[in-house]
């Protein structure tokens, strides 16, 4: 036995570094999982803080001893996969070895062949089922010499851990009750997979008793009771709630005072513990400023590289008004690209707050850098100069700044829900059978080529030798009940914005697609009973069918009501909670459905990351089938230049925001170098561009064929004249698409397409 006599926090300290090491060999026994091995491979190597470490030859050997484990099984791994490789190969060659020989049914007589393979088939079958007993028993052999190996390895560590344990406790004569079994471990595990949080925390209670000096178990226990008090579902009353949130803050309390010799140096388990503390203490009526300060640090500290918890660190920091810090860490995150959104929104705010108090005489410069890097449309709007009423023009500018993120928002879901209207267009029109094998998503659009050429093959189809066969595919495909699945999912994906899930015109909304559906059922019943009866479903059919059953026929009110309703609810937002939560609606949105959503990257990047894309570029034909018409003379496209010149003064409202390139001008130039758009013949027919310069980068080319939105650079199809509709508020061209922007006057902009569209008229008849 040991003369030594160690302190208290040394014995927890020693008895903390071997639970840890238990826990990593209970682990590494119960889930033999790669991550996992990996986990505390990386956690021994790189995350372990040397100088708080016990400097014990027995702690030292078990780390190595871990070590040599984890790699062992990740050799083994590799093992494993090398012997099924090796017996899948032999099965395979086995197989072939029963195939009989081909020369002899190649150049036998019938009776000779016949007898020849009926033997040879008899011998293979049976040299097949010996090789593949061979192969299996080798098989075997290989994984149950692993198997040795692994038990053996295993048995190693245990007796290294057991021996880890005597030697500790034998030095600093800890009490055995800080040590923790793996049996406890695993109790221990079973208990945080419980989901009944109250049940959770009762069976920790019971436990706690055996982990003193376990860190992580004062977390959980802590977390479990601080949810069970913030959690507005469980029943509890007031009363319930203060108890549950004394016996977070005790177990947070009990966290901290050992966390004093937590043996690693980058620990997110501490961080969040930190974090969560601080969210307790502000809710006390006079917090201990120090103490939430100092637990910030400690967080930040414990959280390395973790850019998630950073970003919280920051916002506690703004709760207890150290701007100064906060700045730190957001200016981190924004060079790290992590939520450049979010937190160049928040790093803009405390520049333009230094600038009017006058703290900070870098903040305008910082704020100018932070406007080139990223999206200016982000950032809280940065004052020429400083007023006299400082807190008067602090109110102006946060009006001015919810307008222009309520603009922004609303033009964000009309793009996102046209965006969903064209997926659901493709989904519609895929659910009628075609007679055309892999056809892509461009061939089921609703843009006419895509609805001629469709039509076409249908026709040939039920024209042709194979008619009927067509029609009995369209007969079984259920396409009736399919759409009503389809618009099911649709509105069902739509729930997951809360915009629309939560609005007050929900049911009027969905009824105008019930009202649709009812009125033209009665003709698709007729049709389907044609098919039923195998009568002649001719093409007039098919087009009934598409006339009364079209995705446009069936929800064209409700998206135009819904886009009206969200533009009204995001216009009524005054806060800018409230327009964050849509906000990130619609990028979760995006993201699930596979949406384009709002260019979350810095200014400098779009263009390299969509240029690099070969379908990105503009193809020939995009202005139409008849691209090169020769009936079109250079007189009239001249003629429609000079209406443009002309019309130009009355088309852009706020220079800041828009430019209007005319054709021949050096802007005009510029942007396609700039750009870099392919095809010449695109180039050819535009008479000038709406330049966007927000964020939505919506521009608008204007060509002697109609328009054709830029969306960030990527370009959408040709929208011909006669689809072109003046609705006060935007310019239809041609539904489900909208062109709206308040730097442009849409009447105006309307009026000079219409004489375009008239020129071309009077120029062809």
């Amino acid at each position: 036995m040991s003369d030594n006599t160690y302190e208290i926090q040394d014995q927890l300290k020693a008895a903390y570094a071997l639970n840890m090491c238990t826990v990593s060999v209970s682990q590494i026994v119960d889930y033999n999982d790669e991550y996992i091995l990996e986990q505390e491979y990386e956690a021994i190597l790189n995350n372990l803080n040397l100088e708080q470490m016990p400097k014990d030859e027995a702690l030292l050997n078990i780390l190595v001893k871990l070590l040599n484990v984890i790699t062992f099984f990740r050799i083994d791994k590799v093992k494993r996969a090398q012997i099924e490789k090796k017996y899948q190969r032999r099965i395979k060659n086995a197989i072939w070895s029963a195939v009989p020989n081909i020369g002899v049914i190649v150049a036998g007589d019938p009776v000779t062949v016949g007898l020849s393979l009926a033997t040879q088939v008899g011998i293979g079958y049976m040299n097949y089922r010996r090789e593949k007993a061979d192969a299996l028993a080798d098989k075997e052999d290989s994984e149950v010499e692993l198997r040795i190996t692994a038990m053996e390895q295993f048995n190693a560590l245990r007796r290294e851990l057991f021996t880890t344990a005597w030697r500790l406790a034998d030095e600093y004569n800890f009490p055995d009750k800080y040590r923790l079994t793996e049996r406890q471990i695993t109790q221990y595990n079973e208990i945080l997979m419980d989901s009944d949080e109250i049940r959770k925390y009762e069976r920790l209670s019971a436990v706690k008793d055996n982990f003193e000096a376990y860190l992580p178990f004062w977390y959980f226990m802590g977390h479990s009771a601080k949810f069970i008090a913030e959690d507005k579902d469980n029943g509890l009353d007031s009363s319930a709630r203060e108890y549950y949130i004394s016996q977070a803050k005790e177990n947070f309390e009990k966290y901290e005072s050992l966390n004093s010799f937590n043996i690693l140096r980058e620990d997110e388990l501490t961080a969040s513990f930190a974090l969560e503390y601080v969210d307790l203490l502000l809710l006390e009526e006079n917090p201990d400023q120090e103490k939430i300060i100092r637990l910030i640090e400690t967080a930040v500290k414990m959280a390395g590289n973790a850019n998630d918890i950073l970003e919280l660190c920051a916002v506690s920091y703004l709760k207890v008004g150290k701007t100064d810090n906060a700045e730190n860490l957001l200016r981190i995150l924004v060079n790290e690209n992590y939520n450049t959104a979010t937190n160049a929104k928040l790093l803009s705010r405390i520049y333009v707050s230094e600038y009017l108090k006058g703290t900070n005489p870098l903040a305008k410069t910082q704020y100018g850098i932070l406007a080139s890097r990223v999206t200016p449309a982000w950032l809280f709007p940065m004052p020429d100069n400083r007023a006299d009423d400082l807190m008067l023009q602090d109110k102006e500018l946060q009006d001015k700044y919810i307008s222009e993120q309520r603009l922004a928002l609303q033009k964000e879901y009309g793009d996102v829900i046209n965006q969903f209207i064209e997926k659901n267009i493709v989904l519609f029109n895929k659910i009628i059978p075609v007679p055309v094998r892999n056809a892509n998503d461009e061939y089921f659009t609703n843009t006419e080529t895509a609805i001629k050429r469709r039509r076409q093959d249908v026709y040939d189809a039920l024209e042709s030798d194979r008619g009927n066969e067509y029609r009995q595919q369209i007969k079984e495909s259920g396409y009736r009940f399919r759409y009503i699945e389809l618009i099911n999912e649709m509105l069902n994906s739509l729930d997951e914005l809360r915009i629309f899930r939560d609005s007050d015109d929900k049911d009027g909304m969905i009824q105008l697609i019930k009202d649709n559906l009812s009125e033209s059922s009665g003709e698709l019943k007729e049709i389907q009973g044609k098919l039923n009866r195998n009568d002649a479903f001719s093409i007039m059919d098919y087009e009934r069918i598409q006339k009364s059953l079209s995705f446009q026929r069936l929800t064209k009110e409700f998206f135009d009501a819904l886009k009206e309703n969200v533009l009204q609810n995001i216009g009524n937002m005054d806060s800018l909670d409230a327009l964050d939560d849509v906000e990130l609606d619609i990028v979760q949105f995006c993201r699930k459905h596979d949406l384009e959503e709002r260019n979350p990257n810095p200014k400098g990047k779009i263009a390299q990351s969509v240029y690099d894309k070969e379908s990105d570029y503009i193809s020939l034909d995009i202005l139409g089938e008849n691209e090169r018409d020769e009936s079109f003379s250079k007189v009239v496209f001249e003629k429609m230049l000079v209406a443009v010149k002309d019309a130009a003064g009355g088309i852009v409202d706020d220079a800041s925001k828009m430019n209007l390139l005319i054709r021949g001008s050096q802007e005009y130039e510029l942007y396609f170098k700039n750009v870099k758009l392919k095809g010449d013949a695109f180039k050819a027919k535009t008479l000038a561009i709406l330049d966007d310069h927000s964020f939505a980068n919506y521009d608008l080319f204007i060509t002697c064929d109609g328009v054709v939105p830029v969306k960030r650079s990527k370009v959408e199809g040709l929208r011909s004249f006669n689809k072109i509709e003046y609705q006060g508020k935007s310019i239809s061209l041609g539904w489900p698409e909208e062109y709206s922007n308040r730097a442009v006057n849409l009447g105006n902009l309307y009026n000079l397409l219409e004489k375009l569209r008239k020129i071309r008229e009077n120029a062809k008849s």
